[in-house]
């Protein structure tokens, strides 16, 4: 049997065989112990606890088994040291009965005659008040042994039942060698089926495989937000850049707004047309300028000195406007206009 948990580079393997009748196994870990340097990266933080997590299911799986294989191997320990026991009872019972046979040479006993039958009876009578016998006596048998014991033994009869009462205790360790071996096969054999029921090995697999995905699903998640954040700041970042360039283009464009209205009123004072006078205030009105009424720069204009007129309203003019001196010094007006 061979388990491999591999995902997202976990690579752990148990390989389980036999030898000499035991079991035997080795954990391989291949991508796991540490190795990985993981810094402070929430990503590699993650698949390293899911790489313990999953490694965690299958160790506790893998002790488990091995546990039951222990188990397994300790009912056969147990097997192998109570057949030890019946062969050395066995082998017991068997030079019990080599010396019988040698005691009934030695008394002449023929094998066929009537003492050598009414022995074995009174050697199975025997059997059944020592509880080795696995099956009771019949009537006849009874009728049979109580004809017996109306008269004394013979001297073989008597010499050969001290031995087979002897053999009755190595008798009685088979019986309970056979009992135990019986019930420690059983225990086993349950347990192997148990074992094909729970799939445990193969259960933990799957569930260290769902650790793996699940943690590769969750490193998915939080790189794709980490993509989604990164573009949120630079849209945030893009965003305040073109404030600012907006900005700065609104201070450009006042800027000229104030500069074309000056221009518009030099020419105005200067011309005295209405046409001037009405492009002022146009781009005044543009500007949402307070500053100055165009309406007077009409009424100046209408006025029989225009040189007068102008001279009159360039004090207003710097007054209200804030211009400076020296910005009005290039301003020539042409007395003949």
């Amino acid at each position: 049997m061979k388990l491999t948990v591999n995902a997202a580079g976990f690579n752990n393997s148990v390989h389980m065989g036999t030898k000499d009748g035991q079991s035997v196994r080795t954990v391989k870990n291949a991508a796991f112990g540490g190795a990985t340097k993981l810094g402070e990266d929430p990503v590699a933080k993650r698949r390293e606890e899911a790489r313990r997590q999953a490694w965690k299911v299958v160790e506790n799986a893998w002790k488990n088994d091995r546990s039951v294989d222990d188990t397994i191997q300790s009912h056969r320990d147990s097997y192998a040291e109570l057949e030890n026991r019946k062969k050395g009872a066995l082998a017991a019972i068997d030079k019990t009965n080599r010396q019988k046979e040698t005691l009934r040479e030695q008394c002449g006993v023929d094998a066929d005659s009537q003492e050598q039958q009414d022995l074995l009876l009174l050697e199975k009578e025997q059997d059944y008040k020592n509880g080795v016998l696995d099956e009771g006596l019949t009537d006849e048998e009874y009728d049979r042994l109580a004809e017996i014991h109306k008269k004394p033994l013979t001297e073989y009869q008597k010499q050969a039942l001290e031995l087979n009462n002897y053999a009755a205790d190595h008798k009685r360790e088979i019986r309970r060698a056979d009992y135990g071996m019986t019930a420690e096969k059983q225990n086993v054999s349950r347990i192997k089926l148990e074992r094909l029921k729970t799939h445990a090995m193969v259960d933990a697999q799957g569930a260290a495989d769902d650790i793996m995905d699940a943690a590769n699903d969750e490193i998915i998640g939080m790189l794709v937000q980490e993509v989604k954040d990164q573009q949120d700041e630079k849209m945030d970042e893009a965003k305040e850049k073109a404030d600012e360039a907006m900005k700065e283009r609104e201070k450009r464009e006042e800027k000229l707004d104030e500069m074309k209205l000056e221009r518009a009123i030099e020419r105005a004072m200067i011309e005295g047309t209405d046409e001037a006078v009405e492009e002022a205030e146009r781009i005044k009105r543009q500007n949402d300028s307070p500053d100055i009424q165009m309406t007077d720069m009409v009424d100046l204009a209408d006025s029989a000195d225009l040189k007068k007129s102008v001279d009159q309203n360039l004090g207003d003019i710097k007054s209200s406007m804030k211009v400076l001196e020296a910005d009005l010094k290039g301003i020539k007006v042409d007395e003949k206009a």
